[in-house]
């Protein structure tokens, strides 16, 4: 059997093999709320994606480390910046957002991957909900 932290990747990258992916994904998260359209009004959004598309590995790399017990490792230290990032106290995302997000983020994976199915979609969804949680936990306090 296949591990779901496995299949997510094989998928993110059939996504990632699309230049319409991330493309699509901003242009469903910018048409979901005002809110999120004012989060980037000042923001590259090429250089976003390149962004994006970091945090989703390292996401991954989290999501596995965090199974096996290694919350020390280089990709936690990573995910700890993320989260100041995100934090009330510098980019303010609220914990609400990630919801708009994900969802926005699975609509394009669904168009993006030939090979998409609910199980893929769910694998997806547990891929992403460690760091989702951990980025949501550290709202407040940044830390």
């Amino acid at each position: 059997m296949e591990d779901y932290v496995d299949v997510f990747r094989a998928s993110l990258k059939r996504c990632l093999a699309s230049e319409d992916f991330l493309r699509q994904f901003y242009h469903r998260l910018m048409a979901s709320s005002e809110e999120i359209r004012q989060k980037f009004e000042n923001t590259d959004l090429d250089r976003q994606a390149r962004v994006l598309e970091d945090s989703l590995y390292l996401m991954t790399v989290a999501a596995q480390s965090s199974r096996s017990g290694e919350e020390v490792s280089p990709a936690w230290t990573e995910m700890s910046r993320l989260a100041r990032l995100h934090s009330r106290n510098q980019l303010d995302i609220r914990p609400g957002l990630y919801d708009l997000w994900l969802h926005c983020l699975l609509d394009a994976a669904r168009s993006n991957d030939p090979e998409f199915t609910p199980e893929i979609e769910e694998d997806w969804r547990k891929t992403l909900a460690i760091g989702i949680e951990y980025l949501r936990s550290r709202y407040e306090g940044g830390e």
